[in-house]
């Protein structure tokens, strides 16, 4: 028969109960957490697992603070877009409404001043800003105003052509912002690779019924050998003279360079036909008569901005007894369709743009899809079965309350109760 003192029955009676109360209050915990796992020694292998989910959940959430910002922001270019394709298609109204001889002079003040505004409204889409106060056109410079106007009404632009990204998912990145310069400074030139200026443009024939019809117009001047137009030595720009040195009303074509060295001809001209030489190709629309002269300097990016101001001057010398009213139907046809190109190059725009949200919203739709499979993982591992813990909780108190009834009675027995 073992003995037991009384110091090991209080020792063992303290040690039981400190235990029972020690998983009661670990219940306790499990039930007010509603997770299984509280610590590493809980789930060693599966704590694990919970933490790759959990890091993986903390990179879900960051991911998509950003697709809220780069959304907002591209949010607000589609829409600064939009409104740059409206107000270009107004400018084209107001200039297809101009193109008519018997308005006032007052009224093509109205007009004028009617695309000023549309000049200022542009100027205000390519200095829209952020939800954050940041210039979403001026590239990397963000916090300088992108364009700024003369008082002649050109426009130069300030910022630079950075390209600012967001990262969305792991190995995706989207932009969120278009540089300025790409947008409203470097629209196609319509005529290719050359800007036209017409020197001479006035030889009206004696049976021409329509004196007010240009005679030519260059439609097409393009560099189609780049190697041979830079190793021809050439000196840009280059002159087109349309003489007839025989009296015999053959139109013959020669073309110099800006220090007068002849590249072309004299060679007789047939309306319609390219003229070729040092890997350039131009075609002109109409009939070139002696006399007629112009000249194409290197330019294939066009300024929308420049565009419309064009298109004021225009309106504004419309206005005027005009010295030059062959050469101002010339000067119309190039601004109207230098106009759809405009309105062109800002639909391209808008487009990537659009490319760029719908990239956004269907990684989304990914990381909530995803969040959803890992959070369904994570709780498989970690989050408390109330049935079952609330079960066992009652059997750890009940535990504990008998052993606390127990060591009470045990311990209030003496034999001085039997004398």
């Amino acid at each position: 028969m073992m003995r037991v003192s009384t110091s090991q029955f209080y020792q063992f009676s303290s040690n039981n109960m400190s235990r029972l109360q020690a998983d009661v209050t670990k219940q306790t915990e499990y039930l007010s957490t509603g997770k299984q796992v509280l610590t590493a020694k809980d789930a060693p292998v599966g704590n694990l697992s919970l933490l790759g989910f959990k890091e993986e959940l903390m990179s879900i959430e960051r991911f998509n603070a950003n697709i809220t910002q780069a959304e907002s922001r591209n949010n607000r270019q589609e829409v600064a877009l939009s409104n740059a394709q409206d107000i270009l298609l107004q400018v084209k109204d107001i200039v297809i409404q101009a193109n008519n001889g018997s308005y006032s002079e007052e009224e093509f003040t109205s007009l004028s001043q009617q695309l000023k505004s549309s000049l200022d409204q542009l100027m205000d889409v390519g200095n829209t800003k952020s939800e954050s106060g940041e210039y979403i056109f001026a590239g990397y410079q963000s916090e300088q105003r992108p364009f700024s106007i003369a008082p002649d009404n050109s426009v130069s632009y300030g910022g630079d052509n950075g390209q600012s990204e967001l990262q969305i998912a792991q190995n995706i990145f989207v932009p969120i912002n278009l540089a300025g310069d790409e947008v409203f400074m470097l629209a196609d030139n319509v005529v290719g690779d050359f800007m036209s200026t017409y020197t001479d443009n006035l030889t009206i024939p004696a049976d021409d019924i329509d004196p007010d019809e240009p005679d030519i117009y260059v439609e097409r001047a393009v560099i189609v050998d780049r190697e041979t137009y830079n190793g021809a030595g050439m000196t840009p720009g280059f002159t087109f003279d349309f003489t007839d040195a025989n009296g015999d009303g053959v139109v013959e074509a020669t073309v110099t360079d800006a220090t007068a060295t002849v590249l072309y001809g004299p060679l007789d001209y047939t309306a319609g036909q390219t003229i070729a030489f040092n890997g350039v190709e131009v075609n002109i629309d109409g009939n070139p008569l002696p006399g007629d002269q112009f000249t194409i300097n290197e330019q294939d990016k066009v300024s929308i901005f420049d565009t419309v101001k064009d298109a004021i001057d225009w309106v504004d010398a419309a206005g005027t007894n005009l010295s030059d009213p062959k050469q101002h139907q010339v000067d119309y046809n190039h601004i109207i369709t230098q106009l759809d190109e405009a309105f062109s190059h800002i639909t391209n725009k808008r487009a990537e743009v659009g490319t760029t949200l719908k990239t956004i919203d269907t990684q989304r739709n990914i990381a909530l899809d995803t969040e959803v499979l890992v959070n369904s993982s994570r709780g498989k591992i970690e989050d408390l079965d109330f049935a079952e813990a609330i079960s066992l909780f009652e059997q750890q108190k009940l535990s504990l309350q008998a052993a606390q009834q127990t060591f009470s009675q045990v311990q209030g027995l003496s034999l001085f109760n039997f004398i």
